[in-house]
């Protein structure tokens, strides 16, 4: 049930109620479906349901948020669990999940609005000759898609959050923004941006958009007075840096989580054409952990079949696990753990693939990878024969999956490394 008068989270039920019985009826044609990418974080998941807020309560739109997520992974993600709970929403009731469409082909809707990420997936295209993206806001590299259907069309890099893009169009609406929104959409934000850290993530889009959003955020009211909020520089209001650590904190913590969990908690795929054999598409996963191969790999003796299993249900040909982690045997200036990035990337029965994409990487200047081997984790490596790997340290840790995804792109598809994705 919906909180005590809470709009946003009963707009989420109402709409998505109406939906589901639209669908039922045939008329699923009628909505637009407003989704994030697979991956499912909370850029993803806020940005969505900002965005259907607003084409219902500014362009009269019927507009539904799309989770990408199945139901039963939402609990991989703590800091999407606990952002939820700030902005009194309950994810059983108003959380639209992909797998609470009944699955048919066609999808039954044609209408589709993309918030952090610019390129429809394949499923919901197949087979639906009047599938169309009405709306992008994204902060990826822009593929240059939909210029002629996609009203708004805003992708803007660099930018810190996709979120902020979204709290952009507020800006001309500020009596559209409820307490609950302003805070779902201030912690992505936090997350994306390491608090607004100067000299970090955040880009000025960020900061105006975090600036518009803190006086109306109901998780900053209660801990601080609301002329504060509106006389400091969002990094100087101590409750806004208390809300970013909690996040972080629940973002990392992933200590009960098993291989499987690991790797599909934030997860994207890639269908592309392999510049060696252009006659046939591989599916390449990338997972982004929060964990570094040396406190996981000894601890998880199953990672190896469980990785296995993972590429072999998903009909995955290449799988990049990229580590980010905080190294706590050796601190920063800041007195935290050193941010430590690493890569591994593992290839199912294509050894000429496997060569290509390893070489490459072995060489790439951008993501400054030194290659390590299995020992040096404390393990030896357990894959089966079919399975070729390797294993690298990131120097470049500013490098994110952003980054790292089109020069893979690249390699595989035989392009320049700088390709979009």
């Amino acid at each position: 049930m919906a909180s005590e008068g809470n709009a946003l989270s009963e707009f989420l039920r109402q709409t998505k109620k109406e939906y589901l019985d639209a669908v039922r009826t045939g008329k699923g044609r009628e909505w637009t479906v407003v989704m994030g990418n697979e991956a499912g974080d909370l850029d993803s998941i806020a940005s969505s349901i900002a965005y259907a807020w607003y084409a219902s309560k500014v362009n009269g739109t019927p507009a539904v948020s799309l989770t990408q997520t199945p139901r039963t992974d939402l609990h991989l993600r703590a800091e999407n669990i606990y952002a939820f709970e700030l902005a009194k929403l309950h994810p059983e009731c108003d959380i639209l999940c992909i797998d609470d469409i009944p699955e048919s082909h066609p999808f039954p809707s044609v209408n589709f609005a993309l918030v952090d990420h610019n390129r429809l997936h394949a499923r919901f295209s197949r087979d639906n000759p009047d599938a169309r993206v009405v709306a992008v806001i994204d902060h990826h590299e822009d593929e240059g898609l939909y210029k002629d259907t996609a009203d708004p069309r805003i992708v803007v890099v660099p930018t810190g959050s996709c979120a902020s893009l979204v709290t952009q169009l507020f800006e001309s609406h500020p009596d559209k923004l409820v307490p609950e929104l302003a805070t779902l959409l201030l912690s992505s934000i936090l997350i994306d941006t390491s608090g607004l850290k100067p000299g970090g993530k955040a880009e000025d889009v960020d900061r105006r958009a975090a600036s518009l959003l803190i006086p109306f955020a109901s998780a900053l009211r209660h801990q601080t007075e609301p002329a504060a909020l509106g006389e400091q520089s969002p990094e100087q209001i101590p409750a806004l840096q208390d809300l970013h650590t909690t996040l972080q904190e629940k973002k990392v913590s992933v200590a009960h989580l098993n291989t499987l969990d690991l790797l599909r908690r934030d997860y994207k795929e890639y269908a592309l054409t392999p510049a060696q054999s252009p006659s046939r598409q591989v599916l390449v996963g990338l997972s982004s952990v929060p964990i570094g191969f040396k406190s996981w790999l000894p601890r998880h003796p199953d990672f190896w079949s469980q990785t296995e299993h993972f590429m072999a249900e998903r009909g995955l040909t290449v799988l990049g696990i990229l580590t980010s982690f905080r190294d706590t045997e050796k601190l920063g200036k800041s007195g935290r753990g050193k941010h430590r990035r690493e890569q591994m990337y593992v290839v199912r029965d294509d050894e000429d693939l496997a060569k290509t994409l390893f070489d490459a990487l072995d060489e790439c200047e951008e993501l400054e990878l030194k290659r390590k081997t299995f020992p040096d984790y404390g393990v030896h490596k357990g894959f089966g024969p079919a399975f070729r790997t390797r294993i690298w340290k990131q120097e470049n840790v500013d490098a994110t999956r952003k980054t790292t995804a089109p020069i893979v792109k690249g390699i595989i598809e035989g392009r320049s490394k700088s390709a979009n994705l």
